[in-house]
């Protein structure tokens, strides 16, 4: 196959939906000789920042002088991003001027998914079932990696944890099980106790494990939470694995603006340009898992070099434009507070797609409610998704909270809904000039990826910089 038709293999697989379990995965990596064995593995789960936390990782290893495998998901703008090899401090610096550096190229993948296949067809013979798309993507990562020869891989689970596709690692040499919430509730577990179940699923015997305070990450939620975290600990004694909890009053924030923030860590400053406000939370779970494996340096570097794109990422100019992949209530309220803060007292032109399935009247809850930043007008639009939120509905979801008699957002009568996300983030982007207002849009990640290239192309590079 071509990489054409590799990508066409893959997408085909999307028929078979997501299914949870480990038996189609087992199947395909017996066929393909096992190419996750003897992989050193950093892995990592968690409803809320595990792929800055992977990011981190990555970043921290390749500082140290590591060649490190990537594998996360879901992609923003490219399908290859979901593979990359981040090839020591080079790597880094390589990254740092093309953001596609160290992508899996279209000939490897093409050439990986074409063996790939006929390890498939070799299952289906034997009467198994076919794999997922998912399942496919991993499996093409694990042999990647192995070919590539790579000193570390940063794995991160797509579903859940003890039946992801990525669980079939046997002994991973560190576990990082990041803020936990609640999302994917049809398929993970309706209470934070069977969520946390399912992402201690990933631990294994002797394993250091690296926690996130469930308590800390669910304030609403204290008697849940605290289950949650007897969870997490009845499964690390089970398994004689050491268990590492970190909580916020660890880490103290030095200096927080659009240009990053500084925050310190057991006595120790570090630098970030990630600028959610739980990011030195992430930043600190990296550092704990890999302190005792690379020198101080590295991981200083590592954070300080961290990418992770449309997470509250800043695009600076007139209008100010921020985009971020907040597509839950523990994300949104995150944005929110991260807002308050840096445009205090200013007007924010929203652009907000979501999905159906998603809990979206708490989600815009946690962002509007009380807030010191003031609403100047929503665009609502329709992700490209068969699962989207269709943008009108949405509008008159926001209109019904906004007038309810209890409370109401502090929102004028400006809602607008464009079936096209980018002719909606075009009006908001104009209008924000017009009124000297910011620009924040967010929601699906794969939409946030789609309003990301367009700004990115349209938004010219010379523009005046409020940062400068």
């Amino acid at each position: 196959m071509d990489y054409a038709e590799s990508r066409s293999y893959i997408q085909a697989a999307l028929t078979f939906g997501i299914r949870l379990g480990l038996e189609r995965m087992q199947a395909l990596i017996d066929q393909l000789g096992h190419p996750e064995a003897g992989l050193r593995v950093i892995h990592i789960a968690g409803t809320n920042g595990k792929g800055s936390t992977s990011s981190y990782c990555a970043s921290i290893l390749a500082a140290s002088g590591a060649k490190v495998g990537l594998y996360t998901s879901p992609y923003i703008e490219r399908f290859t991003e979901r593979i990359r090899i981040i090839a020591g401090q080079d790597g880094l610096y390589q990254l740092a001027v093309d953001e596609a550096s160290g992508e899996i190229g279209p000939d490897d993948f093409a050439r990986i998914m074409t063996r790939i296949r006929l390890a498939v067809e070799s299952m289906l013979e034997n009467g198994e079932e076919h794999p997922t798309e998912f399942e496919l993507i991993t499996a093409a990562a694990f042999v990647y990696f192995q070919q590539q020869a790579c000193d570390w891989i940063v794995l991160e689970t797509g579903l859940g944890g003890r039946l992801d596709s990525t669980n079939v690692i046997a002994k991973p040499e560190r576990v990082i099980l990041t803020a936990i919430g609640y999302d994917h509730m049809d398929r993970l577990g309706d209470t934070l106790p069977a969520i946390a179940a399912e992402k201690a699923g990933i631990i294994k015997p002797g394993c250091p494990v690296f926690l996130y305070d469930p308590v800390a990450a669910n304030p609403g939620h204290a008697v849940e939470a605290t289950a949650a975290l007897q969870v997490f600990r009845d499964r690390c004694r089970e398994l004689v694995a050491p268990l590492t909890v970190l909580h916020p009053a660890q880490i103290e924030r030095i200096d927080y603006q659009l240009s990053g923030q500084a925050f310190s860590f057991q006595g120790t400053t570090y630098q970030t340009r990630l600028l959610g406000l739980f990011q030195p939370l992430n930043a600190a779970l990296a550092i704990q898992a890999l302190q005792d494996l690379v020198p101080a340096n590295a991981i200083s570097e590592g954070i300080a070099k961290a990418r992770w794109p449309a997470r509250l990422e800043v695009f600076p100019g007139r209008p100010l434009v921020l985009v971020d992949g907040a597509h839950n209530p523990q994300g949104t309220l995150a944005l929110g507070d991260a807002l308050d803060q840096l445009v205090p007292g200013q007007a924010v032109v929203f652009v907000v797609g979501l999905l159906a399935d998603k809990d979206y009247p708490a989600m815009l809850d946690a962002l509007w409610l009380g807030r010191s930043f003031h609403i100047h007008a929503v665009y609502c639009v329709t992700p490209d998704n068969p699962r989207a939120l269709p943008a009108h509905h949405l509008a008159e979801t926001i209109t019904e909270l906004k007038n309810r008699t209890d409370y109401g957002y502090n929102i004028p009568d400006t809602i607008h809904s464009y079936a096209d996300p980018l002719q909606g983030l075009s009006h908001a982007l104009d209008l924000a000039a017009e009124e000297q207002a910011a620009v924040c849009a967010f929601g699906s990640l794969y939409l946030v990826g789609h309003f990301r290239s367009w700004i990115k192309q349209h938004l010219s590079l010379d523009r005046e910089d409020p940062l400068s």
